[in-house]
């Protein structure tokens, strides 16, 4: 049975620390275009690490979120919501073949190695990427329960069926390998306003994720102290002055010298552990840059300068209509690129990617 009716219409709800986002998709024949879309700022500390903290107060910005969306049609009361890096596992795991009968209990018995939290206090979901007389290899995520617990609920409290829970990884790397149409081993970069996420995709896959401090946030708050500039005037001078040393007399380029060393030390990092630890690896093909953080200037030239390697930015447009481009400027578009990965999950629910 699908999850969606026949208009194909798919609710992505991205929620954050600082923020929720909003979009529905629809697909008519071959095109997928954003029909409903929204975002709306939290209250510091509605959401601390993932963790809904102040239920009454989210869900009276949910709803006003709900309320003042932007854009034609029906809002779904079916969402397939986001849930945060921080609480969630995702690794591919290969094994040597069992069984088919036996295939849950081997999962079960082998994941503990793996999982960075005990195995009682997770939801588990895996997907077989392939199988073969001599290996299995799977694609596991663990979320945290009482996160997912809390999500269901606060969610049905409010009207609304979350008909899927799914990671940020996730949502990200499927728009994004979408786009692309790219099955070279690549590495996504999201810079979110509280924290950074690395993916190393390879077919398609994601083969393993890691969490780094490195956030938005914490950018503009390094310029704030340093220049003396509200946040707002901070988020407008990374965004227009970035690592480019003949503006802002090159003086963001040495403020941001050190984080972006380590950026690139985590880099080198997943792409030593992938080379070492994975079975026929390739040579990485590029890195996408993706989040509100992507915006810096010359951030992607910095990166693909130290690393010798082709570093581009996310284009969530390439395969969905932008049905408002003065609302989604280039800037504002990197931060919705979760929602719009989620939605893409309602499109066609079947698999993981």
């Amino acid at each position: 049975m699908p999850l969606f009716d026949k208009e194909e219409k798919a609710f992505g709800l991205d929620i954050s620390d600082t923020s929720l986002r909003l979009v529905q998709l629809e697909k008519k024949t071959k095109r997928t275009q954003v029909q409903l879309y929204n975002e709306l700022t939290l209250p510091k500390d509605c959401i601390r690490s993932g963790e809904i903290i102040d239920s009454k107060t989210f869900s009276e910005n949910f709803n006003k979120l709900v309320k003042t969306k932007l854009g034609h049609g029906t809002l779904s009361r079916e969402v397939i919501c986001s849930l945060p890096e921080s609480k969630t596992f995702l690794k591919f795991i290969e094994f040597p073949a069992c069984p088919e009968d036996q295939l849950k209990d081997k999962i079960q018995e082998i994941l503990p190695q793996h999982l960075p939290m005990a195995i009682e206090d997770v939801y588990l979901d895996c997907q077989i990427m392939s199988q073969d007389a001599i290996s299995i290899k799977v694609l596991v995520a663990a979320s945290s329960k009482p996160i997912v617990d809390s999500y269901v609920k606060i969610l049905d409290s409010t009207g609304f069926i979350p008909v899927t829970l799914e990671l940020e990884a996730v949502a990200i790397t499927r728009l994004i390998v979408e786009n692309n149409n790219n099955l070279e081993p690549q590495i996504i970069i999201d810079i979110g306003a509280n924290r950074t996420g690395i993916f190393l995709c390879d077919n398609g896959i994601i083969k393993f994720t890691i969490g780094l401090p490195i956030s938005g946030n914490k950018i503009n708050e390094l310029i704030q102290k340093t220049l003396g500039l509200d946040l707002e005037k901070s988020e407008q001078a990374k965004i227009a002055c970035g690592l480019d040393r003949n503006k802002c007399h090159g003086a963001l380029e040495e403020i941001f010298s050190a984080t972006v060393s380590e950026l690139i030390a985590s880099i080198e990092k997943v792409m030593a552990f992938y080379q070492n630890d994975f079975s026929n690896p390739s040579k990485i093909a590029k890195i996408v840059l993706c989040g509100g953080g992507a915006n810096m200037l010359d951030l992607n030239s910095a990166i693909a300068k130290k690393l010798n390697l082709k570093v581009e930015i996310s284009n969530p447009w390439k395969n969905i209509v932008n049905p408002n481009s003065s609302y989604f400027t280039p800037q504002k578009s990197q931060s919705f690129v979760t929602a719009l990965g989620l939605g893409l999950r309602g499109i066609r629910p079947e698999t993981f990617l």
